[in-house]
């Protein structure tokens, strides 16, 4: 018996079946309806039905299989995504959707099962042809599932990051006006000052966040580009590195022609980010930066002495959200752990038409930024 005809004529048993299936699942909507839970089921199969019986030229089952041919199906497609966002509205977890796809595949392959007469080969390769198809489904399926995960989650921090902004300005504020005061006595003073220091690292944080969110939802970093002296800016962002982290020593170098055409304040923040990662992670001082001036770019080094950082941890040094767990019970005080900082040091590099590297060993850890004198223009973006 042909695989496809079976699907098509019990094809409203396996819905039924689907619909049982789905019900089970610990979802919020346990009271959907029947036609609810059903969703594309119908329409999904007589898709992946229409596929298995379409004629294919060589080597075309293969290129499905491997998911390299992606013109292939676009009925499956289609539907395929629009099951996975109804799911993703109803509350389905993203193994429970999976689980949906295991379940029509074994409704299908038990019918025709139980009507097979002793198994020929083109049997065994229109089984190799549903398979493929269902696995096209699943991963179309998934695949845009997993973007509204991310995208529901970028659009949290984003939300979360910007909230936080009135409420760490206002302790910001406080702590500075109290410093101010002349009514403080010496304990009160340095428990104020560590509030005003805690805060400005939240601040930090909260950009970085706001950042990331913006990046994540595909939008680019903007850019206000205007002549500047990176050795200006440096030795303004290792001053205040400095004053947040007093037991620092900081040593700054700068060579050649240090200047070029910049968003200063982009740049001013990527320091930043490198200048305390290197305070924070480095065992020993002192931790050393190097501006150098070449023909068509400069480069700056921050180099601090310690353990080296893992391999496998320097694969996702960029990656955000991407902690590892030794990474985590090796973080210092003051570090988030979530990448950020790092990530948006790449951006902002990215962003001016350069570049950032790592070399971490047992002379300890260098993070290089090479950017060009002139950033390319960008379409949209700002500029001098």
């Amino acid at each position: 018996m042909n695989l496809a005809q079976v699907a098509i004529d019990e094809i409203e048993s396996i819905v039924d079946e689907w619909v049982e299936f789905a019900r089970g699942k610990e979802v919020a909507s346990q009271a959907m309806t029947p036609e609810q839970l059903a969703d594309h089921a119908k329409l999904l199969l007589l898709a992946i039905v229409a596929d298995v019986g379409s004629s294919r030229e060589a080597g075309a089952p293969h290129d499905k299989s491997t998911g390299t041919s992606a013109d292939s199906s676009p009925d499956i497609t289609r539907t395929a995504r629009k099951h996975a966002a109804q799911r993703f509205q109803q509350g389905f977890s993203l193994p429970q959707l999976v689980s949906e796809f295991r379940a029509l595949r074994a409704s299908v392959i038990r019918r025709w099962a139980g009507q097979l007469p002793p198994v020929r080969a083109e049997d065994l390769d229109e089984l190799t042809r549903f398979g493929e198809a269902m696995d096209q489904a699943l991963s179309e399926s998934t695949s845009l599932y997993s973007r509204k995960v991310d995208d529901s989650r970028n659009l949290l921090l984003g939300v979360l990051g910007h909230d936080l902004r009135t409420p760490l300005g206002v302790i910001h504020m406080s702590a500075s006006y109290l410093l101010r005061t002349d009514t403080l006595d010496g304990a009160q003073t340095k428990s104020v000052a560590r509030i005003l220091t805690s805060a400005e690292r939240m601040t930090g944080m909260v950009r970085d966040i706001l950042e990331f969110t913006r990046t994540a939802l595909g939008e680019t970093l903007p850019l206000m580009t205007a002549p500047a002296d990176l050795g200006e800016i440096a030795r303004q962002i290792v001053a205040e590195v400095a004053t947040v982290h007093p037991e620092a020593r900081i040593d700054l170098a700068c060579e050649g022609t240090i200047t070029g055409h910049w968003d200063a304040a982009r740049v001013g923040q990527m320091l930043a980010n490198l200048v305390a990662n290197a305070v924070q992670h480095g065992a020993a001082q002192p931790v050393s930066v190097t501006v150098t001036g070449a023909d068509t770019a400069v480069t700056v080094q921050v180099h601090n002495k310690g353990a080296p950082i893992p391999a496998e941890a320097q694969q996702n040094l960029f990656v955000p959200l991407r902690q590892t767990a030794g990474g985590a019970r090796e973080r210092r005080a003051g570090s988030s752990g979530l990448g950020l900082g790092l990530y948006i040091t790449r951006e902002i590099a990215v962003a001016h038409g350069g570049s950032v590297t790592v070399r971490s060993d047992d002379e300890g850890t260098t993070f290089s930024v090479r950017l060009p004198r002139t950033p390319p223009s960008r379409e949209g973006g700002g500029g001098a």
